[in-house]
């Protein structure tokens, strides 16, 4: 039952993965009726459902949720290219993020690097195209895409689907996925076998029928895509938390600690430093990127 289960999820996320642009309310309707009765019962306490694949050199992870916020709120913050900089640069390895322009378009200007302090000339450049949905449309649609990315990753696509569930709640879709290269593959090896050696994410693999042992949660590539799959989905509930904070540096001060005792709530996924050296951390990246868009001419 578990695996039929699953696999009903994963052809359910493929539809939904598979429409960049205009996807259909009833759909999401239907996905949302579907997927009830597991977020009744989601291992996370919360009406929360988070999967990954793993398939032709492309990684993919989706989160499915009702949020008890309506969709106002949501489009206040998935239209607004800011407050997703904003969300990016949560990420302990996000060290700088800023709205700019590509091809007449909105575009998201990031740069990536370790998970402590870094100057930005050793970090690297990861541009999304910033897209979302005409006003009033039925569904919400925010779609970021990026060619390149860190260790040899391309096509990098992080997208919300949302609608309203009453005037009060909303149920969202987040997806997260990239291709991997074969230097971007062996690159990923690297990390898994010395900084990520041990490190998990939230699914469990169901053991072998012919064992007792108890299911594992997964590692590897689909361990990494779930955790960041996370991590973008708790930086944008912070997001929602201050939305109504007009001046960005004092909402972006309200969201550092907001995310980083969320992510706390999952310690052996999302753990990477002490509160005071991240929120430090973060005071200063943000000092830094505003002091370069004052100093710009």
């Amino acid at each position: 039952m578990q695996i039929l289960t699953r696999l009903i999820l994963l052809s359910l996320g493929a539809i939904l993965a598979a429409q960049a642009h205009g996807a259909d309310p009833g759909d999401m309707q239907a996905l949302y009726r579907s997927l009830q009765p597991r977020l009744a019962q989601s291992p996370f306490q919360r009406a929360l459902l988070l999967d990954s694949t793993e398939a032709n050199e492309r990684v993919s992870g989706d989160i499915y949720a009702t949020l008890h916020v309506p969709l106002q709120s949501l489009e206040q913050v998935n239209r607004s290219p800011l407050r997703w900089c904003e969300i990016l640069l949560l990420l302990s390895n996000t060290k700088s993020c800023v709205v700019g322009r590509q091809d007449s378009a909105a575009a998201l200007q990031m740069r990536m690097g370790t998970k402590g302090p870094q100057a930005l000339a050793s970090t690297t450049a990861m541009d999304f195209q910033f897209e979302t949905s005409a006003p009033q449309a039925a569904v919400l649609e925010t779609h970021l895409r990026a060619a390149t990315g860190p260790m040899g990753s391309k096509d990098g696509t992080l997208r919300v689907q949302a609608i309203a569930l009453d005037p009060h709640s909303s149920f969202i879709h987040l997806h997260y996925s990239y291709s991997s290269s074969l230097a971007g593959r062996m690159a990923t090896g690297v990390y898994l076998q010395t900084l990520g050696r041990g490190k998990v994410g939230f699914s469990r693999e169901p053991a072998p029928s012919d064992q007792t042992s108890q299911a594992q949660r997964v590692g590897g590539v689909r361990g990494i895509v779930e955790r960041n799959t996370m991590r973008y989905f708790l930086g944008l509930r912070c997001g929602l938390q201050f939305a109504s904070t007009d001046a960005p540096a004092q909402r972006f001060a309200q969201m550092v600690p907001c995310w980083y005792d969320e992510t706390e709530r999952y310690p052996q996924q999302l753990h990477d430093m002490a509160r005071a050296e991240y929120l430090e951390m973060k005071r200063a990246e943000y000092a830094r990127l505003s002091q370069a868009v004052n100093d710009s001419p």
